[in-house]
């Protein structure tokens, strides 16, 4: 995250992550020397995330701020009662100069990989989250996935609206396999989706190479391992 907000952004801008999670952006925020708001659905994840930033040395004048809503709301003015510092438009809405995110991969979280002890498995038996909650509204719990994916590009038609002209959008996104046994191309999907509202601009690999790997499909079927990332690069036109 550090490195894009160094590139898209300069020490003083303003970053929204929508799906602010325990709150990676809003941290390289912070140490980076940039404000940033994060909207949270799950009030256990908005403590978390408050808590990091408590840790965290000041540096200059940088504000950040978690929001307890719903990414759906980001176009709604209530959303943004509580915060009053970043900068708004006529409309009332902040405008934000850099969007960087990492939304929900559809139900992958709670789909265990086969009978080897995969992460998933080994998380659980550690007594640590392989969801993120039972939030109402937690899109990670739409089952239909052409549904999944029209609810999330929503998300980002409203990102869309809040962010400056010219400025850039970044998506943290994966494909996933299902247990059916094929692979649904949810970061690919997503770009279609985002770029009817911005301009898509490319992509870069984020590689998890601390990984294990698994033997999934061995001896019968191919199934490969996902260590990468797609870092799905959107503009906002002027």
């Amino acid at each position: 995250v550090a490195e894009f907000l160094r590139f898209f952004t300069r020490r003083g801008g303003w970053v929204l992550d929508p799906f602010c999670g325990s709150g990676a952006t809003l941290v390289a925020a912070r140490e980076e020397g940039r404000n940033a708001v994060g909207i949270e659905i799950s009030e256990r994840y908005v403590a978390m995330t408050r808590a990091r930033l408590e840790d965290l040395p000041d540096v200059g004048t940088c504000r950040t701020a978690v929001v307890h809503g719903d990414a759906r709301a980001l176009t709604d003015a209530d959303t943004w009662s509580e915060v009053r510092d970043v900068p708004r438009a006529s409309d009332g809405l902040p405008r934000f100069d850099f969007v960087m995110t990492s939304p929900p991969y559809w139900n992958m979280l709670r789909t265990s990989r086969g009978g080897v002890l995969s992460t998933h498995k080994r998380r659980a038996q550690d007594g640590l989250d392989t969801d993120y909650g039972a939030a109402g509204g937690n899109l990670e719990a739409v089952t239909d996935y052409d549904e999944f994916i029209e609810a999330l590009g929503a998300v980002f038609d409203g990102c869309a609206r809040l962010l400056r002209p010219g400025k850039y959008l970044v998506i943290v996104a994966q494909n996933v396999r299902v247990p059916e046994g094929h692979v649904r191309p949810l970061a690919w999907d997503l770009a279609r989706r985002v770029s009817r509202t911005l301009s898509f601009q490319g992509e870069r690999i984020w590689c998890q190479n601390s990984k294990r790997l698994g033997i999934w499909g061995y001896p019968t079927t191919f199934v490969p391992n996902y260590h990468h990332h797609y870092c799905l690069i959107f503009r906002r036109e002027r």
